[in-house]
């Protein structure tokens, strides 16, 4: 009896210990995971060990939104140059920006060296990023050594366009910000003041871009989707393309003028940068060098290299029954008509002092339906248009 109660205090014995070391294991085990669950998580993400030590070195915030990504981000590409590891903002700059992986560390970190004051002044990393795509380093310079405040100068910052070194003129201006933005920076918009910076629009592909004296493309921007258009063409036009949703919008116009006896037919569509070009040349040996400039753009500030303008014409002007198709019945039916399907007089007759283009009565340009009404309705060339709503691309000082 003794010996069977001793083999089971024994046995009890060696129960505690094995529930003891397992109990050790355990909290061995959950401590391991607790204190590396950021290690295993970013190795699931696909995170080398070198690259798990980086990032968990930064910040927990930081450290964060790497944990949040859908996936790991290619860090190697960014280490082959020295680096502070701002990774998700290398790839978010650089997605945005054509530039070499030296500029976008250089800008990125660069940035951060100041990001602490602007913290300080109320700009969120959020916002911050935002600005990125527009500011360059000096303009973030700019607003830390003049002490502005977030909650000051947000207006101004959300018109596209904005110059911050303008932004001094625009509060003295006491005009919200859209109007201050409009006339203080970008006042030539009107071609009766002085043009004072040529700027390059860094998204060409926006259906509402202003192209004239001051506001160019690049000269080998080719629009990604021209089309051939399925209407009449006149025998001088050498190419007959528009964008897809233009060259669309300008059939179902032709379409429907036919059916109430009228015909559109297409005088010049696109031009690349090389037809303006020649265009550009011509005029100037035909004409004196003032008047050239009125009657054709310098090449890059033609509006037909963005595929959305057209020079129309119609079946009597081609046979010789009127001179020029503004004096057709053809032009009164599209003047009336041509909002309805997304297009706008650009030059007309009694706003040459503002568009800075003699009258084109053929001259037609693709805004889209929303702003051609709008545009139709107020009376206003894209000009005015844009001074109302502000420019809804990016632009860069050339």
């Amino acid at each position: 009896m003794m010996a069977q109660t001793k083999k089971r205090r024994i046995n009890r014995k060696k129960q505690i210990k094995r529930l003891s070391l397992l109990a050790l294991i355990i909290v061995l085990i959950i401590f391991l995971f607790v204190s590396n669950f950021n290690r295993m998580r970013l190795w699931i993400k696909g995170y080398g060990f070198s690259e798990q030590n980086i990032l968990l070195r930064l910040d927990k915030s930081w450290l964060n939104e790497y944990l949040e990504l859908d996936s790991a981000l290619d860090l190697e590409t960014w280490d082959t140059v020295e680096n502070n590891h701002h990774y998700i903002d290398y790839v978010n700059y650089s997605s945005n920006h054509d530039v070499s992986n030296e500029q976008v560390v250089q800008y990125v970190d660069s940035f951060y060296e100041l990001y602490g004051q602007l913290e300080q002044a109320g700009f969120s990393i959020e916002t911050c990023r935002e600005l990125m795509d527009s500011l360059t380093i000096d303009d973030f310079q700019a607003i830390v050594d003049a002490g502005y405040k977030y909650e000051d100068i947000q207006g101004y910052l959300d018109i596209n366009g904005v110059i911050v070194s303008d932004i001094a003129a625009y509060i003295d201006s006491g005009l919200d910000p859209l109007d201050a933005v409009m006339n203080v920076s970008y006042p030539f918009i009107d071609s009766q003041n002085t043009i004072t910076t040529n700027y390059q629009i860094m998204e060409p592909d926006d259906l509402l871009v202003l192209v004239k004296h001051g506001f160019g493309v690049s000269s080998d921007y080719v629009p990604d989707d021209l089309v051939s258009t399925n209407i009449m063409v006149s025998d001088s036009n050498p190419d007959p393309r528009l964008r897809k949703e233009a060259a669309e919008a300008l059939e179902k116009m032709a379409e429907d003028a036919s059916k109430e006896g009228y015909t559109l037919a297409i005088n010049s569509a696109y031009r690349s940068y090389e037809d303006q070009q020649a265009v550009y040349d011509e005029y100037f040996t035909m004409y004196d060098p003032v008047t050239a400039a009125s009657l054709v753009a310098v090449p890059g500030y033609s509006e037909h290299q963005l595929g959305l303008s057209v020079d129309l014409t119609c079946k009597d002007v081609i046979d010789g029954v009127y001179g020029v198709f503004g004096d057709s019945p053809d032009y009164d039916w599209t003047i009336a008509h041509a909002h309805e399907y997304g297009f706008i007089l650009r030059y007309p007759e009694d706003k040459t002092a503002i568009t800075g283009t003699a009258n084109e009565p053929w001259h037609y340009r693709y805004v889209g339906v929303e702003a051609a009404t709008e545009i139709y309705e107020n009376g206003w060339t894209l000009e005015e248009y844009i001074q109302h709503h502000g420019f809804t691309y990016d632009l860069s000082p050339e």
